[in-house]
């Protein structure tokens, strides 16, 4: 846990109070702002992990730790005088295990390193496992790595850098449980400790004498990071609503940037950005929190304006009218919008499902099954698979879904419905998917592996 010094310091900074303001997560109409608002990020996916059948709805990969999302302004240099120690305490970070990993993926965990090794080749290390999709022993090796004494306790971008490696890959490996326990370890980061503004009364005094306009304070952490370590906060705290009420800060602060005289071109496109995502993470809060009509009246509030942004803006507002039951609502934004035309079929046989359509379901799929990307031909035939098996056709079914194992793909979603049919048709349903496992390893000897795997995806 944080030592003393941190705990017990003084903020030199008081920590940021929530405002009372309207539309905190709103980028102004700036005068001064020269660029217009960034593109919107995908919205993170969520593990499918429950006995119904999932159709694909998305085709954004999953980000990776190596896949940042907007660079971090310059750290100042007072960064470099933060004693970090207390994230290096071993008591934080738990042991892993490889048994929920099936065992023809299974590979020993690296040995921790050692004081005299090379931090470069301890990253490099680090980044050929992340690319290899070896997320249990990326996470594993950042822990250990962490507490091994190679970093130096003042190194907060190293740090930073490992702690973000670790909390990802514990996320993608079903291990946010974990991650959420490491994360209270930061404490407060809302506190003048975690700012690049150490003596404040200071530098006011001489802002006003020279004329200066105020510096705002930067928060030295990744701003990436940043958001990660607060919702795995709330849920590690067991309070969601805390998660949504930091979010809303982090959004002040953005305004209060964005605001700035002292903000240049670049840094406002970038906190334009930072504002946007934020507002998305608020939606993604309040879906965790299930809220979703809180959640689909936040989104309301963010539709863009450009062609580009609106067609991602009008996908995730028509799952999220499905999701809370306005199967009309969303039919008649998906009448009104001018979709891609791969992503029209899929979004229309979501509503055949939800209104027991069935069959309409699988004619859509059925017409528009052949496509130009590869991907998206797989995540629509798994998708008729599904429409296939609520029609009771479930020999069909399989078939398609085997069709897809033996082409090489395995992403969760088609694991987790081929062995659910397993299930349903089979008394050898254990010796069916321990097949199916072998058959996706031996198919990956050859390449790199897509993703990380585990016995959740199998149903084993």
């Amino acid at each position: 846990m944080a030592s003393a010094s941190h705990s017990r310091k003084p903020s030199s900074r008081a920590a940021l109070p929530r405002r009372m303001t309207k539309g905190p997560l709103d980028a102004p109409e700036d005068p001064l702002a020269s660029t217009p608002a960034a593109s919107q990020q995908p919205l993170s996916p969520q593990e499918e992990t429950n006995e119904t059948l999932p159709l694909a709805t998305t085709l954004a990969k999953p980000m990776t730790p190596r896949q940042g999302r907007s660079p971090a302004p310059e750290p100042s240099t007072s960064e470099e005088e933060r004693d970090l120690s207390f994230l290096l305490d071993s008591s934080i970070y738990h042991a892993l295990s490889q048994v929920e990993v099936p065992s023809p993926f299974r590979k020993p965990f690296l040995l921790p390193p050692n004081q005299e090794a090379s931090l470069n080749t301890i990253l490099q290390q680090l980044d050929s496992l992340i690319a290899d999709c070896d997320f249990l022993r990326a996470a594993q090796f950042a822990g250990s790595v962490l507490v091994s004494g190679t970093v130096r306790p003042t190194d907060a971008k190293t740090i930073f850098r490992l702690l973000e490696i670790r909390y990802s890959c514990l996320e993608l490996t079903s291990n946010s449980l974990i991650a959420a326990q490491e994360a209270k370890a930061l404490e407060d980061l809302s506190s003048g400790f975690y700012y690049d503004e150490l003596e404040p009364e200071k530098e006011s005094e001489e802002e006003a004498i020279e004329g200066r306009p105020r510096k705002v304070p930067q928060h030295i952490m990744p701003f990436s990071l940043r958001l990660q370590a607060l919702r795995l906060q709330s849920i590690g705290f067991s309070d969601p609503r805390r998660g949504v009420s930091s979010l809303f800060d982090v959004g002040m602060e953005c305004r209060e940037h964005l605001s700035s005289p002292t903000t240049s071109p670049v840094q406002r496109k970038l906190w334009t950005e930072r504002l946007h995502e934020t507002s998305i993470r608020v939606v993604n809060a309040l879906i965790e929190m299930g809220d979703v009509e809180s959640a689909a009246r936040t989104l309301q509030s963010l539709k863009p304006t450009n062609t580009e942004d609106l067609a991602l803006w009008t996908s995730r507002m028509i799952l999220l009218k499905i999701k809370t039951g306005d199967i009309s609502g969303a039919q008649r934004l998906l009448e009104s919008s001018t979709l891609e035309p791969q992503d029209k079929p899929v979004l229309e046989s979501l509503f055949a499902v939800a209104e027991g359509r069935y069959d309409d379901a699988a004619s859509v799929l059925s017409k528009n099954e052949a496509t130009t990307d590869p991907a998206v031909e797989a995540f629509v035939k798994q998708n008729l698979a599904v429409a296939y098996l609520y029609r009771g056709e479930i020999r069909k079914a399989r078939n398609l879904l085997e069709e897809l194992v033996d082409g090489g793909y395995s992403f969760q979603s088609l694991t987790i419905n081929l062995a659910t049919i397993f299930d349903l048709t089979s008394d050898k349903a254990r010796d069916l998917k321990t097949s199916m496992v072998s058959r996706i390893a031996s198919h990956q000897q050859d390449k790199t592996q897509v993703r990380s795997y585990l016995n959740a995806d199998f149903k084993l």
